[in-house]
């Protein structure tokens, strides 16, 4: 069990990014994030997708570079309605890449828990990053 944080709020954590993910605009990936306080209340939910008002044409969301240009992911769009410091627990349907695995700390997040990803060589687990960095990272397998 994380350190800090009840099993329960944990489970609660991933079941909210998983509920969020379906929410995503992007037509490939559909990844959710939810944020808990310390205490186990919701800090801040997101999910995967271009800005509003950006509108990607079928041939652009074929091209991934392109796609995953104009897209911003799940857990900046939840951390965005954070403040720094309060942030504990950042639940992600995904391995979170490594520069929101930074930001994730630089808001405080001390826990990251994700599910695995189905393609590990596309979205590995940065456990070297997040060891580097202080922050516990977990891989959650679906029951």
């Amino acid at each position: 069990m994380a350190t800090g944080m009840k099993e329960k709020w944990i489970q609660l954590a991933l079941r909210l990014a998983e509920a969020t993910a379906p929410t995503s605009t992007d037509r490939y990936h559909k990844v959710g994030c939810a944020i808990l306080r310390q205490e186990g209340s919701v800090c801040g939910i997101g999910f995967n997708g271009q800005p509003p008002g950006v509108d990607l044409t079928d041939d652009e969301a074929l091209h991934r570079d392109f796609r995953r240009r104009l897209t911003t992911h799940a857990e900046s769009n939840a951390l965005a309605f954070c403040k720094p410091g309060e942030p504990y627990l950042l639940a992600v349907t995904l391995p979170p890449c490594d520069r929101c695995l930074v930001d994730a700390v630089r808001y405080g997040v001390k826990i990251i828990v994700c599910r695995p990803s189905p393609e590990p060589d596309t979205h590995p687990v940065p456990h070297e990053l997040a060891k580097r960095l202080k922050v516990e990272i977990r891989v959650i397998e679906r029951d």
